[in-house]
């Protein structure tokens, strides 16, 4: 959650760096120009995506994304900024029904002519003789998809005593646990979506360089000390009200430097935030913090975070199913992750891809909540969503499960009148949430535009998993031990499984890549039905970026 201005780390020990840097500015005049441009085009295809059930076997889709940044900027100090995802998500074809939306542009499959922008999301799917209160009613169907999200729109004015920042801007610049800017090809398996944004006003400056005659300061954005202060606009609602709206406020500490006796590429943060709002009396304390460094061919990388505070929001909407009192919920939520790799050759973001190979090992950590009940803490720490941890296990299964279970939620809370709906997070939306995961690598470039890699995931729940809403109304007791329920119905297990990762990239010509992903998943009892059934799911993915 902090901006530093211009420093966005495009090498970091958890990502590919692709691209190394940033667009080329094209100067004429006093004005400067710089853009992007990024075309994918992407199929996947999951046998089974339900462990437990004989329908909803299989999923396969084929989408689109296309993406445009641009800058201009005056003399290199003001500038406007965008990026603006087109069909993000969109299905090859003519899809959907005559009948309700999203609409097929011909009616019939047999006179389909032009595609349509449907995109694929869990919906109802039981039909008339279905209960929309139950999760196992839901499953993949189509929605209207977005023609145009603009991820980006923002103002930078960069002065003697620093850059202000002012409008719709990354969450993060680095690629950190609880937001990432969802740019370039950074995803060691997997990709991307659009990652995370928020409106904010932002401060960054190099508050040393002031102490130093105007000869001797540095404006570098790799070297130094950098600090930051930002307020962001969260929710605004009701705007004849104030008590409804949720702000934020924060600041971050960042010190980069290249080389420091026997360490090099050494990057130190902190930062702290509060998030606030009167209408549920929340109040968060966000911390934070990462250490990245290199010592000669190894790569570490160290972070963490908490969220700390309290709430009523959750337990206000939860009564309306378990008629407990609302009560200010406790936050305790921690995520973690520590990253060792090995390369040889050691090549940095930037310089020119060499044959080599590379070691890696990665572990990490979400807490996780056990006990739905308003009387205790809310637990589960939920990575961002585009921090791709494997390629099957939570960016699809998991993703699925837990999705039906909180559109199942949400209809039984609309039927009830609740105050919010805070269900909807019950969805990880294919997240890294309530699990501790090894998951060592490999990688093998036998020639400059080819890379093999291979991984082996393996993941527990540190609290069982547990779906929220399907145990409070089974709760038939003081206790709900013996109540709760996953999200298939079964018993709360432990263990998710493991997967063993596969991926091929070739590039050609610096501006095309080709990608070939594979998964096998073998689950565990986290995943198991009432009679302790859960099967083992393949996932093959292939996907083309063209990008200038």
């Amino acid at each position: 959650m902090l901006l530093i201005a211009g420093t966005a780390a495009a090498d970091e020990p958890w990502i590919d760096a692709d691209p190394g840097a940033p667009p080329i500015r094209v100067p004429i005049g006093d004005f400067g120009f710089s853009g992007a441009a990024e075309y994918r085009a992407s199929g996947t295809y999951i046998n089974p995506i339900a462990l437990n059930t004989i329908s909803q076997r299989r999923i396969a889709w084929l989408e689109h994304r296309l993406r445009l940044d641009a800058t201009a900027d005056y003399d290199d100090k003001i500038r406007i900024v965008t990026s603006i995802d087109i069909l993000d998500g969109v299905l090859w074809g003519d899809n959907g029904t005559p009948l309700e939306p999203p609409e097929t542009e011909a009616g019939t499959t047999v006179n389909a002519k032009n595609p349509n922008e449907a995109v694929p999301c869990i919906g109802y799917k039981g039909g008339p003789t279905g209960d929309p209160l139950r999760s196992e009613d839901y499953g993949y169907s189509l929605c209207e998809g977005k023609l145009f999200n603009v991820r980006r729109l923002y103002g930078d004015v960069v002065t003697p005593i620093g850059l202000i920042r002012i409008g719709r801007q990354p969450f993060t610049l680095g690629n950190a646990l609880q937001g990432v800017p969802g740019d370039g090809r950074f995803n060691r398996f997997g990709y991307a979506h659009d990652g995370n944004y928020v409106d904010r006003i932002a401060f960054g400056t190099k508050p040393l360089e002031a102490l130093k005659p105007a000869e001797e300061r540095s404006l570098a954005l790799d070297e130094g000390l950098f600090t930051v202060a930002f307020y962001d606009h969260l929710v605004s609602d009701n705007l004849q009200l104030f008590n409804d709206d949720e702000h934020q406020v924060g600041g971050a500490v960042y010190y980069k430097q290249k080389n420091l006796s026997i360490l090099s590429d050494i990057e130190l943060l902190g930062y702290y935030v509060h998030r606030w709002s009167s209408e549920h009396s929340t109040n968060v304390n966000i911390f934070g913090g990462r250490a990245v460094s290199r010592i000669g061919p190894v790569y570490v990388g160290l972070e963490a975070a908490s969220n700390i505070g309290s709430t009523r929001e959750v337990a206000a909407a939860y009564k309306a199913i378990t008629n407990d009192p609302v009560v200010d919920q406790r936050i305790l939520q921690v995520g973690a992750r520590a990253v060792a790799r090995y390369d040889y050759p050691v090549v940095h973001a930037g310089e020119q891809r060499q044959p080599g190979f590379s070691a890696y090992l990665e572990i990490d950590y979400a807490s996780g909540d056990g006990d739905p009940q308003a009387r205790t803490d809310l637990s589960q720490f939920t990575w961002a969503e585009d921090m791709n941890v494997g390629l099957l296990m939570f960016e699809h299964v998991l993703h699925f499960q837990s999705a039906r279970a909180a559109a199942a939620a949400t209809e039984t809370l609309g039927r009830l009148n609740a105050q919010s709906y805070p269900v909807d997070s019950i969805d990880t939306r294919g997240s890294f949430t309530n699990a501790f995961a090894i998951f060592p690598q490999v990688d093998f470039r036998p020639h400059p535009d080819v890379l093999l890699r291979a991984g082996v995931l393996v993941a527990w729940a540190p609290d069982p998993v547990v779906d929220p809403v399907a145990s409070l109304l089974a709760r038939d007791g003081e206790s709900i031990d013996d109540d709760l329920v996953n999200f298939a119905g079964g018993k709360p297990g432990q263990f998710y499984g493991t997967e063993v990762d596969l991926r091929g990239q070739w590039r050609f010509l610096e501006h095309f890549v080709a990608d070939l992903e594979g998964a096998i998943m073998v689950p565990g009892d986290a995943f198991e039905d009432e009679n302790g059934d859960a099967v083992r799911s393949v996932l093959v993915q292939g996907r083309t970026s063209f990008f200038f």
